[in-house]
C-alpha cells in the first residue's frame, strides 16, 4: 500500500491539472451520511423521523409530505445544520492541500456545498444534481457543463489526473463518464479512493490507474502528510 501511495502522490505532483469526481463517499468520510439512520440523523431530525417515518436525510429530502410546509421545513433545517453551520473538516482541508496550486475542476453529486465552503472556487465546482440550498429555493441547477468541457479541452492533451473520491462502483453519473474520458485521453491517469468493495476500474485504463482502498479520510491524510 505504501508503494501505491507513493506512486499516487508522485502522479498528482507531476500532473498539469486535476479533474476531481466526488460523490457520497467523500461526504461520509467527513461524517455526513445522507443514507444513514445514525445518531446524527436522529439528533438532528428525530422529530421528522417520528412524525413521518423517514430514516435518512435522503428520505427526508424526497419524502411525499402531506403538508408542503413540512417538506420545506426539513430542507430549511438541513441547510442550516449541514451548510450554514458547517465548518471545514480535516478531510476537506487535506483535499484542498493536495490540490495545492494546480488547476482543477470538480464534478460532484453532493449537494452540501462543503467544497466551496472549504475554499474551492465556486466557478470550478459543478454540482450536477443541484445543492440543498437550490432545492430549498426551488431554483434550477447551476449548469457548469460548458466550463467542464472547456477544462477538458484545455488539459485533455496534458498530464491530467482524474481523482475519483468516494464514487460508487456502479455509478453512471460521474464515474463511468470519467473512465470513458480517461480512455480517450492517452496521457491521463486515474486515481480512485474508496472503500474496498466500491473500488472499480475499467480494463481499458487499468494500466494508467491506481486504487487506494480504505477510509478516504485516512488516505487523504497519508497522501498529504505521510
Amino acid at each position: 500500500m505504501r508503494d501505491i501511495l507513493t506512486k499516487a502522490r508522485e502522479t498528482i505532483a507531476e500532473s498539469d491539472a486535476l479533474l476531481i469526481g466526488a460523490s457520497n463517499g467523500l461526504s461520509i468520510a467527513e461524517g455526513y451520511n445522507i443514507f444513514a439512520d445514525n445518531e446524527m440523523f436522529r439528533q438532528q431530525f428525530g422529530d421528522f423521523r417520528s412524525a413521518y417515518g423517514i430514516r435518512s436525510v435522503l428520505e427526508g429530502c424526497f419524502h411525499r409530505y402531506s403538508d408542503a410546509a413540512a417538506g420545506k421545513a426539513f430542507l430549511k433545517r438541513l441547510v442550516q445544520l449541514w451548510v450554514r453551520n458547517y465548518r471545514p473538516t480535516r478531510v476537506m482541508t487535506d483535499l484542498l492541500g493536495l490540490v495545492g496550486r494546480k488547476e482543477y475542476f470538480v464534478v460532484t453529486s453532493n449537494g452540501d456545498t462543503h467544497l466551496e465552503l472549504s475554499g474551492f472556487a465556486p466557478e470550478r465546482v459543478f454540482e450536477i444534481e443541484g445543492t440543498f440550498e437550490l432545492w430549498l429555493a426551488g431554483a434550477p441547477i447551476a449548469d457548469r457543463s460548458a466550463e467542464l468541457a472547456e477544462f477538458v479541452e484545455r488539459y485533455g492533451n496534458s498530464r491530467l489526473v482524474m481523482l475519483d473520491l468516494g464514487i460508487g462502483s456502479r455509478n453512471q453519473l460521474i464515474k463511468a463518464p470519467m473512465m470513458r474520458l480517461c480512455t480517450r485521453l492517452p496521457r491521463a491517469s486515474y486515481i480512485t479512493l474508496n472503500l474496498p468493495h466500491e473500488i472499480s476500474i475499467c480494463g481499458s485504463i487499468v494500466d494508467r490507474s491506481l486504487a487506494l482502498p480504505g477510509d478516504i479520510a485516512v488516505t487523504l491524510d497519508n497522501l498529504l502528510h505521510a
